[in-house]
């Protein structure tokens, strides 16, 4: 999955990812990472009731993991025994790019 800014990034903004997870059971995490390794972050559920999504968990994103306005990811479902695969469809529902911080002034 490759993710682009709608932008450069302005002095005080931020990117942050909003990972919409579906059912997941106890001991699994999301692991999120780019697509060389470097690990961003991770989403983990925490008190859902069983077969409920887990929720939305936002993850600030590093501003050196952009290349060229572009973020290429690589998601991982990890369980407590240490075994990885990729999430199903059911199990990451959506990941959504936004930029945070200050709003442009208008001029005087």
């Amino acid at each position: 999955m490759v993710l682009a800014l709608p932008h450069p990034l302005r002095q005080g903004e931020a990117a942050i990812l909003a990972v919409t997870l579906g059912p997941l059971t106890r001991g699994q995490t999301v692991e999120v990472a780019t697509s060389d390794g470097v690990p961003i972050g991770a989403a983990a559920p925490f008190g859902p009731q069983r077969g409920q999504g887990a929720g939305t968990v936002t993850i600030p994103v590093p501003a050196g993991v952009w290349r060229d306005g572009r973020l290429a990811l690589r998601l991982h479902i990890t369980t407590h025994d240490g075994r990885s695969r990729p999430p199903t469809a059911d199990e990451v529902k959506e990941i959504r790019l936004s930029i945070i911080g200050p709003t442009p002034q208008s001029p005087p």
